[in-house]
């Protein structure tokens, strides 16, 4: 039996059956994702990666329809939730970073045009620019951009060891540009 988060389709044809597709998979189903977390993993001691951490649970659902009356642009909706290991830049230990994702997008052609687009403004956009697209790819592409520019925990009562031991030595942390705005007030001397 096919899959219809891998398979390609059109999404036209997936907004007029009103397709729904609820998925439990896993992180080694997401190639991208998981280039992701082996960087992220290699800054770190092998020894403390997690375990089997391609088997972590991917929890998916979505739903297609049209977003507009004149049945032009397909809409996909839904959520997407993961645990996924991190490195935490507070204290450089690995921790399960959680994922949840709400998906309102647009699937939207690169010749469409701008009224049609205009009037569900509040939704992403999805350019699509071949005949037919995976599911998957949309969901991927959407996890990986949910992942933080700064991977930490969520409170620093978690974070490990290393944390507390620059905390008690008293280290300040560098801001080189803390003073730049008084920097850019003084007059010009030349």
């Amino acid at each position: 039996m096919a899959n219809p988060l891998f398979d390609r389709a059109l999404p036209e044809d997936l907004a007029s059956i009103g397709q729904r597709i609820e998925y439990k998979g896993k992180i080694s189903e997401f190639h991208r994702l998981v280039e992701i977390v082996e960087a992220e993993l290699k800054t770190v001691s092998e020894d403390i990666w997690p375990r089997r951490w391609q088997d972590a649970a991917v929890d998916i659902r979505l739903d297609f329809a049209w977003a507009d009356l004149q049945q032009k642009i397909p809409r996909v909706t839904g959520r997407i939730s993961a645990e996924m290991p991190a490195v935490c830049q507070r204290c450089l230990e690995v921790f399960n970073l959680s994922l949840e994702v709400a998906l309102e997008m647009l699937l939207v052609r690169a010749d469409a045009q701008g009224d049609d687009i205009e009037q569900t403004a509040e939704c992403e956009i999805w350019e699509i620019g071949e005949e037919a697209l995976r599911p998957g790819d949309i969901v991927e592409e959407s996890l990986v951009m949910s992942i933080p520019l700064v991977p930490r925990h969520q409170s620093e009562d978690a974070c490990g060891v290393l944390a507390g031991e620059i905390a008690e030595s008293g280290l300040k942390t560098a801001r080189p540009f803390a003073d730049l705005r008084s920097q850019m007030e003084k007059p010009n001397k030349e």
